[in-house]
């Protein structure tokens, strides 16, 4: 009895210094990538490129059973490679399980945007989505589907199309989930249908318990219609409950 815990707690030791180590690297490889894009936007691009941290809070309570699945959310985004404030968001997010492989819903974002002037203006933002999902042994894959229309004014509508399709494989015996993704957008109204840009992802997913996850990610932005590209690193922290 006393050597199987002896050797419950080495194991439990051992699997949680595989997640430090795992995680230190993971550390240092996003702070590469931080300083290599803030290099990079420095280069003497001028308006072409800029970098930015975007940091996101979000609480998932489950009030009515587990079909359901809500998301409120805060979100901070820097630009000016990292020195100036970009906007603040806040935002509500509710799904519907039909089974393991679709769900649907809809979502709504409040931004203060900073203008050029320093002073921040608000905008507003209504979608519908449909999530397609599957997953095969230790990897699994998504494609999230969202019709948005932001606006200043209700009168003045501006309608477009994101498509997210995002795989991850979850490392045996640690909590990491590493992924990449790729987001094209693309208008809908009241300009005629055309691609106008496209996002790139890779990062992990850090599972602390099945209540607190973290995602640790790059995110690469580029417009299709003109030159200017956008780096970010982007910190999210989840909370179910």
């Amino acid at each position: 009895m006393v050597c199987r815990r002896v050797a419950g707690r080495l194991c439990t030791v051992y699997r949680y210094s595989r997640i430090q180590d795992s995680m230190k690297k993971l550390t240092m490889i996003f702070l590469s990538v931080l300083f290599a894009c803030a290099r990079t936007a420095n280069a003497g691009e001028g308006k072409k490129q800029d970098a930015g941290l975007w940091v996101f809070a979000g609480i998932s309570p489950q009030p009515f059973g587990g079909k359901w699945q809500m998301l409120y959310g805060l979100e901070y985004r820097s630009k000016e490679h990292f020195r100036e404030t970009s906007l603040w968001c806040v935002s509500v997010n509710v799904n519907y399980i039909f089974n393991s492989f679709i769900q649907a819903g809809t979502g709504y974002e409040f931004f203060m945007n900073r203008q050029a002037d320093g002073c921040f203006s608000p905008e507003y933002r209504y979608y519908p989505e449909a999530i397609f999902s599957c997953k095969l042994g230790a990897f699994s894959a998504s494609l999230r589907s969202r019709v948005m229309n932001t606006f200043t004014q209700v009168s003045d509508p501006y309608w477009e199309g994101r498509n997210r399709l995002k795989t991850s494989y979850a490392i045996r015996g640690t909590r990491l989930k590493p992924f990449v993704a790729v987001e094209p957008y693309h208008d809908i109204y009241p300009v005629k249908p055309r691609f106008r840009k496209i996002r790139y992802f890779a990062g992990s997913s850090i599972s602390f318990n099945r209540r607190q996850k973290f995602d640790v990610y790059y995110l690469r932005e580029e417009y299709l219609h003109n030159p200017f590209l956008r780096h970010a690193i982007q910190v999210e922290y989840n909370l179910s409950f």
